[in-house]
């Protein structure tokens, strides 16, 4: 038996993937048909898998090991290799496919069914959920197959077998159909998350739907309206021309850990304890990651992170007065100042390595910080509309952005602050 390594996300796997990302072309469409049996937790999917990549001659998917040895053909299926990795929540399967040589102007067709139970043993991150009260798939249990290069996005139609009385949300577009649901995915994504959910508290107002999914139902639920109506509109008026927020869907959760984003299906931890200024600014990272597109496998992560992230604070600045934007910069700073290694610069255009967390959330945003105090508030917020509007992904095309608003010193010094 092989066993592999994978590299993880910080988020939780994949929890920070973040949104749509229209102007790629897919590398997969994904046709499926889900029978989901949230009584014994098993699943049973069949999948059709269209690659439009010419030049793919192999590719590697990653599934749930609990869902058994899946069979793989088609047409286009030259051979198949599997062998055992171990996931951060359990072993995974990597799937190894070649491929016959594409015909021009031809996609290829791969077939591949697998039935299971998802979680025979309890997960070690309660991340995802297949039981009677609530189904919430998102890569983070590998419950469909996932391509091992965590870059190339994908579109899907996907049936969803499922009796009962549920209501559902999904990244896109979902929709009940007599067997269950139908989710229709046309832009391209890195994933494809849905919740379906039996028991339930429904808060709906324009802008964005909550299900508060804690049985019975937690508290602070005026507080997270008054986060969500802060944050839409603080975003909305920072991005202007590269706004605004499509309708946001938030699901409540019962477990303390494994909030995520995918878009504006943002899926929060138990807030009953929260404070106003977390969740303030938990609202607008989850939000903000709507404009912020930095690759999350890359050296670019850190601003897919530290944007969303600074953009919350500078968020919860505006909701909270400067006395709560001073403790958060300051227990950052704390964390840099008390981690038990040295950190790594947050960019220089020698970085080959993603960066760590302590980097991407924290050293990102304190550096963020410093190029706000170096040109101004009000310039600064034109950067950041800027950027949005320019839907950045790489780092160099940030600094340019910054100068083309703050000029070429204030690009330099930037630079010198993020190599530190």
């Amino acid at each position: 038996m092989t066993v592999l390594k994978v590299m993880f996300f910080a988020c939780v796997a994949a929890a920070c993937l973040g949104a749509p990302v229209a102007a790629q072309e897919a590398s997969f469409h994904y046709d499926g048909d889900l029978r989901l049996s949230p009584q014994t937790g098993s699943l049973s999917a069949h999948w059709t898998i269209t690659a439009h990549e010419d030049d793919l001659t192999e590719v590697s998917f990653l599934l749930n090991a609990a869902l058994g040895e899946a069979q793989i053909d088609g047409p286009d299926v030259v051979a198949v290799t599997s062998a055992l990795t171990e996931g951060f929540n359990g072993p995974l399967r990597v799937y190894t496919v070649t491929l016959a040589p594409a015909l021009e102007g031809a996609d290829r067709v791969m077939l591949m069914q697998y039935a299971g139970p998802l979680f025979p043993e309890p997960p070690q991150s309660a991340i995802n959920t297949l039981d009677p009260g609530k189904v919430e798939f998102t890569v983070d249990s590998f419950w469909m197959p996932f391509d091992q290069r965590f870059s190339s996005l994908l579109t899907a139609d996907l049936d969803i077998w499922l009796p009962g009385e549920w209501d559902g949300v999904t990244m896109q577009t979902i929709a009940r159909t007599a067997g269950g649901f139908h989710i229709d995915q046309d832009t391209p994504a890195l994933d494809l998350a849905f919740t379906l959910m039996s028991d339930f508290q429904r808060v709906e107002a324009p802008g964005y739907v909550i299900y508060d999914t804690r049985n019975p139902g937690g508290g602070n639920l005026d507080a997270l309206v008054g986060a969500l109506e802060h944050c839409t509109g603080f975003l909305n008026d920072l991005a202007a021309g590269a706004g605004p927020l499509p309708d946001a869907s938030i699901i409540v959760t019962s477990r303390h850990e494994g909030g995520y984003s995918r878009g504006t299906l943002i899926a929060l931890t138990d807030i009953a304890e929260t404070s106003e200024a977390s969740l303030t600014q938990f609202i607008c990272h989850e939000l903000g990651h709507y404009w912020s597109h930095g690759n999350a496998m890359t050296v670019e992560n850190w601003l897919n992170e530290s944007f969303a992230d600074y953009t919350a604070v500078i968020g919860m600045r505006a909701a909270l007065g400067e006395a709560a934007y001073d403790e958060r910069m300051a227990a950052y700073q704390r964390q840099i100042d008390e981690a038990p290694d040295d950190l790594p610069p947050v960019w220089t255009p020698a970085t080959t390595e993603r960066p760590p967390y302590l980097v991407a959330y924290r050293k990102g945003p304190l550096a963020l910080a410093r190029a706000e105090g170096l040109i101004g508030r009000e310039l600064f917020a034109r950067f950041l509309q800027a950027a949005m509007q320019a839907r950045v992904s790489t780092t160099p095309q940030m600094l340019d952005v910054f100068q083309s608003v703050a000029g070429a010193e204030a690009r330099t010094a930037f630079e010198v602050i993020l190599a530190e």
